[in-house]
């Protein structure tokens, strides 16, 4: 038998847990999920773009402003907001 289950009744499901069995829940699903998040560059492409940046820095660019970065990390992971 296959059962659809809502993630907001998961949570009503686990709501009764103790405080330390939903941390160990919490980091048991956070290990997983950066297991399985695939990594966006290689070690080289990595390496490169630091020297870029180091270019920049070095030619006086500053970059993007603290607001920008904000910004632009709310628009790519808007569940932080």
């Amino acid at each position: 038998m296959n059962a659809t289950v809502s993630l907001e009744e998961i949570l009503q499901m686990l709501r009764p847990l103790s405080a330390d069995s939903k941390r160990w829940l919490a980091n048991k699903l956070y290990e997983e999920s950066r297991e399985n998040a695939p990594c966006q560059y290689t070690a080289e492409e990595m390496q490169q773009r630091l020297l870029q940046v180091e270019a920049r820095i070095l030619q006086g660019d500053p970059g993007l402003s603290n607001e920008e970065v904000e910004k632009e990390l709310l628009e790519e992971m808007p569940w932080l907001k």
